[in-house]
């Protein structure tokens, strides 16, 4: 990353010529590192918007499977988070691989509770039952009350093998970035018509993905 933010003018010139009719996805390495220690890849990214005045929304994928363990919930939230405030970026969160959400053991709420990372408060009692966290639980609920206190981090749902799951994010991620507005009617009205959500996306995006992956008795 050193590197390629030294030598940007390369990547500009490859970027220009496609910069009118092309949809560009920079894939980033999973370090941790990148964005929690280092400020490259946010200089990276700010030096390309100004120069090519791109819109850019960062999307962070986290491995559903996480919320079975609360412990690692709260480091996945504590990792959100950080990136977010990093990045400066629009930003979704995404729990990923939601169809085999099943296969690592039972959630302790619906589905809901972890999208919408609702009153941490109530992981208390789960995190205590685990003697490894047990022990840090006066840290523990410092950290999730940080969570909390910035009421930032949410999370959607990607099955990478279903098409309307994946359709779901993409039309998330154009209406963050603004790509969803670049083809209708500028008047207020029809700006209005596709900022406003449906009426029935909270159900198609918590209690229909539960609905369609979690077995009845996998809550406990």
């Amino acid at each position: 990353m050193d590197y390629l933010e030294m030598n940007i003018d390369w990547l500009e010139e490859k970027l220009k010529p496609l910069i009118e009719d092309h949809y560009f996805l920079f894939d980033f390495p999973g370090q941790v590192e990148l964005f929690s220690l280092h400020t490259n890849a946010r200089n990276i990214i700010n030096k390309l918007i100004k120069k090519l005045d791109l819109r850019l929304t960062a999307v962070h994928l986290v491995d559903a499977h996480l919320c079975c363990d609360p412990g690692k919930y709260v480091s996945a939230l504590l990792l959100s988070l950080s990136t977010m405030l990093h990045l400066e970026l629009p930003h979704i969160n995404v729990l990923s691989k939601i169809d085999l959400i099943e296969n690592y053991g039972n959630l302790a709420f619906n589905l809901d509770f972890y999208t919408d990372v609702q009153d941490l408060s109530y992981l208390q009692y789960h995190l205590d039952q685990d003697p490894r966290s047990a022990k840090y639980r006066k840290l523990t609920k410092e950290l999730c009350d940080v969570i909390d206190d910035f009421s930032l981090v949410n999370f959607s749902t990607l099955d990478i093998q279903d098409k309307e799951s994946v359709g779901n994010l993409v039309k998330l991620i154009d209406k963050s970035n603004g790509y969803i507005f670049s083809s209708i009617d500028s008047s207020a009205v029809e700006f209005s018509k596709i900022a406003a959500a449906p009426l029935d996306w909270d159900y198609y995006r918590t209690a229909a993905v539960q609905e369609k992956y979690m077995k009845d008795d996998e809550i406990v």
